[in-house]
């Protein structure tokens, strides 16, 4: 869990704070609570947060005081100010100190959740702590629904709904970002993840909802009201919202468009009227097209739902057929976008590192900026399924992917490393040669517990023998189990045994 102290002077703002956001299922903890600056620096040393949450404005010692103290003397522990307007330069000038982050009163929960899940590796821990709220078979049927028209049983509570539904569609501009590193792709994905799980819990309708992601990874939400009134009048404020939070604070643009169906068997055309909207559309803005006139004039779901199976089949001459297939004069050039994206989402759902595939620096955003016409784009797009599918068929690749091999090599890494108190879940990944996305997943899965847990668990298991057998200091076996301040390593122990390590000592 990542430790989080707040500090605000009002015990209202302070109960807001605590209660405004589910911080467990985020893995974030409340380790302690401080009225003032003077008292969360006498609290540093006690709880030895990750994070200190502050206001600014503050009795004996302010926030900005306060942080310039912590980034001075615990250079480890992150800073978020929570500023008023007219305290709005101060915070811009703590940014320079080292202060990580602000966010301004009044805000949205989720501006501050995104501004936490930002620090140091976060969003790492949270997408590691974010469990799928429905199975993978569940995922699948609504695929099958919005790409093939499929319609399974007992998929919603009424399928058959008087009130009918909404489908919106989220898609971001992943060629315009600040999060563009060696590993956007997946950074974005997570991001993607962990977004999805912020509007399950802001949503709220008369009705129900289900939230997935389509094979480009765009966010779909489909909508089933039990009136017709309520899902006439709704007005998408949450996503509205949503849009703001995100550009505000990862600088991430995206938009998100709504259609309606009368029936579930129209949910399949609502999707697809969505989705070409939105390649038509600048990014930024909610468009509610539910009045649009239906052209009709798409380009088939087929092409991609087909791509997709070839991918996973490895069945290499069969995509190669359903690109060359694509009626690109119909569907435009988003056809060819959408199968890259598809690409990349199969990519890294398969584990592997993109740059192991495609080459160092490899990214999409100018992949067609030197086609000379359409079918030189499409053979860059058959050259990148080419490299994918024959990456994988070969043997040195095939049995890489086996969840029980992930683990085990895992393991054995983290049992060797685990004294380094810098070692990453990317130094984990590199050294597999799965990406993290991946490692996350298939480890959970085959051991029962995350990265996190597993790593936390054999330092102390390590730290508990090292005391029992040698006559080694605290601060010496803190060390030697890779935690970097021996006050939080006693208070870890102690969480986790119930008793402190000094406790064994004085056995």
């Amino acid at each position: 869990m990542i430790r989080i102290m707040i500090v605000d002077d009002m015990p209202i703002f302070l109960d807001y704070l605590r209660n405004c956001i589910d911080w467990n299922s985020y893995g974030f903890e409340i380790c302690c609570e401080a009225h003032d600056g003077k008292e969360a620096l006498q609290k540093l040393d006690e709880f030895y947060p990750d994070v200190v949450l502050t206001d600014i404005t503050m009795p004996y010692l302010n926030g900005l005081e306060l942080a310039e103290t912590i980034t001075r003397d615990y250079p480890e522990i992150s800073i978020i100010l929570i500023t008023g307007n007219n305290e709005f330069e101060y915070a811009r000038k703590a940014v320079k100190i080292g202060v990580c982050d602000y966010i301004v009163k009044p805000f949205e929960k989720e501006e501050l959740i995104l501004s936490l899940l930002k620090l140091q590796d976060n969003i790492d821990k949270a997408v590691e702590n974010e469990e799928e709220d429905t199975d993978t078979r569940e995922n699948d049927d609504l695929r099958a629904l919005i790409y093939a028209g499929t319609v399974k049983e007992n998929l919603f509570e009424k399928q058959q709904s008087n009130g009918g539904y909404l489908v919106s569609l989220v898609k971001f501009d992943v060629g315009n970002n600040e999060l563009r590193t060696r590993n956007a792709i997946e950074d974005l994905m997570n991001w993607e993840t962990l977004i999805a799980k912020l509007l399950r819990g802001k949503l709220e309708i008369d009705g129900e909802f289900k939230i997935f992601h389509d094979f480009e990874n765009n966010i779909v939400i489909i909508m089933n009201f039990n009136k017709r009134a309520e899902a006439d009048n709704y007005k998408g404020y949450e996503f509205t919202d949503i849009i703001g939070v995100v550009k505000n604070q990862l600088s991430l643009e995206c938009s998100i468009a709504m259609a309606k169906a009368e029936s579930i068997n129209e949910i399949k055309g609502a999707y697809r009227k969505a989705l070409t909207y939105l390649g038509e559309k600048p990014f930024g803005s909610l468009y509610d097209i539910r009045n649009i006139e239906d052209k009709g004039n798409y380009a088939s779901l087929n092409d991609i739902y087909r791509l997709n199976s070839d991918i996973e089949a490895l069945k290499l001459q069969d995509a190669i057929d359903a690109i060359n297939a694509m009626d690109i004069d119909r569907g435009g050039m988003n056809l060819l976008s959408s199968a890259v994206s598809v690409l990349m989402t199969n990519v890294i759902n398969s584990g592997f590192p993109i740059e192991r595939i495609f080459g160092a620096g490899f990214n999409t955003e100018n992949l067609f900026d030197k086609a000379g016409s359409i079918e030189e784009a499409k053979e860059k797009v058959i050259e990148l399924y080419r490299k994918r599918i024959e990456f994988e068929s070969g043997c040195e690749h095939s049995s890489h992917n086996k969840a029980s091999d992930v683990a085990s090599a895992v393991k054995k890494y983290i049992d060797s490393n685990y004294s380094n108190c810098d070692m990453s879940m990317n130094d984990i990944s590199s050294e597999i040669g799965v990406n993290q996305t991946y490692l996350r997943k298939m480890f959970k899965s085959e051991i029962g517990m995350t990265l996190t847990e597993y790593i936390t668990k054999i330092r102390l298991e390590k730290a508990k023998s090292i005391i029992t057998e040698t006559g080694a200091s605290l601060q010496e076996v803190s060390d030697a189990v890779g935690f970097s301040d021996v006050s939080y390593f006693s208070k870890v122990f102690k969480k986790y045994y119930g008793y402190s390590p000094s406790h064994i000592k004085m056995k």
